[in-house]
């Protein structure tokens, strides 16, 4: 029995005995396998640490002294290449760093990476140099106790980011806090106007005309001249913050309880400017508008718009002058807003309509009309040209109505079995905008009119902005074989150089000489002089506004040619003088009563 147990028991043994050796073999290969994957770790950040462009690195060891290093980290901290740093500890290789000039400005940023080194966690960080580098450095911890360091300089990168947090908030052109700048400075001021409970301004400054200026001066000249403008501002309101908004307007905040007339006096040491620019002397004249907080808004948007408002009143009624906001001026925006928006419909919707006025000889035989646009609100019903024909230069649709007139002005006289002449005005932005003479021709050859029958009327502001220009296209026009007229004759600045610089077939006498023709003596001295120098110059003259039978007897006398006006006939839609068009003997006085 003893002798079976004995023999069976032997194998029992081997099997715990194989299973001890597999167990530790199992153990070792484990081991070893951990070993190799802890070197393929730190080989992989190793590789990815040399091979990295533009990056230094140095390898610590379990100890803290450095193993590996590649020259770009002596590169970057100007070290001798070939000097070695084998076998130094973190503080050493600092050392060795300032030894080369290489001072770190603010020494917090050694402490964080001495900690995160203790603490054998990654760390990422960006330390600026004395000599005005950023470096970037991220330390990696490895299995073995060691670490991985990688250095970078990153100046371009941090001053092209400063670069694009400063354009982010500041205006390229004149160095201003932008919009965004200024709005977050309004809340600011809200804020602690409220805690404080004061009151401040906010103001609005535009430049009157830019556009003017940069299509005569060109862009650049316009940039300067908003740079101008900026450096002038801050001599004279130091006291505030600016803002360049945009565009042409600047924006300032005032300080707490910043008196309205101090405010006043200080702004207007800038509304009129002289700037010399590229050899020119550029006029310059500016307008604000003013909100207040609280009586005006309690908010950022509330105050911009409110000063926005106050600015455009000034603009259309005083400009060169500053005005406060008041709250009727915001139902006055709002209807001028909804105008324009109406008007953006009214030719693609028809509501546009032609009238047309007689012109005739002091006899009163009818030579003509000229052509009146009138607009038919589907809503307001008429609205006064003196109301929307400035809105649509304002706005820039007045290019695409004139052009509207003037194809069917043209369209409807080649239809006329009289050949009576038409009058078509256009806007001095026209020629500024549009190639005027090429949009003539045009209209002229899809209608068939003959060039003899059109007359172009403007008026002297065609000439003011670029007057070279502008009688190159005048010429232009002339070769056509259309005849030009200067309008409002009179009113404006250089009219009578005017004359002598382009040959204009017909000069017309501003209606406001001929309405006082009856009241006032100088008047009709005025319009005596204009007509002689117009028989002088070989130059027919036409009066407007002629709405009395006296007036018509001094204009005959004195030798006006030709007469339009009440007296004459008012403008009305073409069907109303349908037997003038047809060749019927046609009086003004009947065209006056078909009026």
């Amino acid at each position: 029995m003893f002798g079976m147990l004995k023999s069976g028991f032997a194998p029992f043994w081997l099997l715990l005995l194989a299973g001890a050796i597999c167990l530790v073999a199992g153990r070792v290969a484990f081991a070893l396998f951990q070993y190799r994957r802890r070197l393929h770790e730190r080989d992989t950040q190793l590789d990815a640490a040399i091979n990295s462009s533009g990056h230094g690195f140095c390898m610590f060891g379990p100890d803290g002294r450095v193993l590996l290093w590649n020259e770009t980290l002596l590169q970057i901290y100007m070290v001798p290449i070939g000097q070695s740093v084998r076998g130094c500890d973190y503080v050493e290789l600092l050392r060795i760093f300032r030894g080369a000039g290489n001072m770190i400005s603010d020494v917090r940023h050694l402490a964080e990476m001495r900690g995160a080194i203790a603490r054998r966690e990654y760390s990422d960080l960006t330390i600026e140099m004395l000599d005005g580098r950023f470096i970037n450095i991220v330390h990696r911890p490895m299995a073995d106790g060691g670490w991985i360091a990688t250095h970078q300089d990153v100046t371009d990168r941090k001053q092209a980011e400063a670069r694009f947090s400063y354009l982010a908030l500041h205006d390229v052109v004149t160095g201003l806090p932008n919009r965004a700048a200024f709005n977050h400075r309004i809340d600011e001021g809200t804020k602690l106007a409220q805690v404080d409970n004061t009151s401040f301004a906010v103001i609005r400054l535009g430049v009157d005309r830019f556009k003017e200026i940069n299509d005569v001066f060109g862009q650049s000249a316009g940039d300067a001249v908003l740079a101008k403008l900026a450096e002038k501002l801050r001599e004279t309101c130091h006291w505030g913050y600016l803002a360049r908004a945009g565009g042409d307007e600047f924006s300032i905040v005032s300080p707490p309880v910043r008196a309205i007339d101090e405010i006043y006096d200080q702004l207007s040491g800038i509304f009129d400017n002289e700037f010399h620019i590229d050899g020119q002397d550029i006029r310059v004249s500016c307008t604000a508008g003013i909100s207040t907080y609280p009586r005006d808004g309690s908010d950022v948007e509330t105050l911009i718009a409110n000063a926005d408002i106050a600015l455009w009143r000034a603009k259309a009624e005083a400009r060169g002058t500053a005005l406060l906001f008041e709250s009727a001026m915001d139902q006055q925006l709002r209807e001028k807003r909804a105008l324009h928006r109406d008007l953006a419909v009214a030719l693609k919707n028809g509501e546009f309509e032609i009238y047309f006025q007689p012109q005739a000889t002091t006899q009163r035989e009818i030579v003509g009309f000229e052509t009146l646009l009138r607009w038919h609100h589907p809503v307001r019903g008429m609205v006064s040209p003196g109301v929307f024909i400035p809105l649509a230069e304002e706005t820039g649709l007045i290019g695409a109505i004139d052009e509207w007139v003037l194809r069917s002005a043209c369209k409807e006289a080649a239809s006329w079995p009289n050949p009576l002449a038409i009058a078509v005005n256009f806007s001095p932005l026209d020629f500024r905008r549009l190639d005027v003479p090429k949009l003539i021709l045009s209209a002229l050859l899809e209608s068939g009119l003959a060039p003899a029958r059109l007359e172009i009327e403007i008026t002297e502001g065609v000439l003011i902005d670029d007057f070279d220009a502008a009688i190159s296209m005048l010429r232009r026009i002339k070769n056509l074989g259309v005849r030009v007229a200067m309008d409002d004759f009179g009113t404006g600045y250089s009219s009578l150089s005017y004359l002598l610089a382009f040959p204009f077939d017909k000069i017309k006498i501003d209606q406001t000489f001929i309405a006082k023709l009856d009241s006032r003596a100088d008047s009709a001295v005025v319009v005596e002089a204009i007509v002689s120098l117009s028989h002088t110059l070989k130059l027919p003259v036409i009066a407007e506004g002629v709405e009395t039978e006296g007036q018509l007897a001094f204009l005959s006398r004195c030798g006006c040619d030709e007469v339009q006006g009440y007296l004459i006939g008012r403008p009305q839609p073409i069907g109303h003088y349908r037997d003038v068009m047809n060749g019927v003997a046609f009086k003004a006085g009947q065209a006056a009563l078909a009026g």
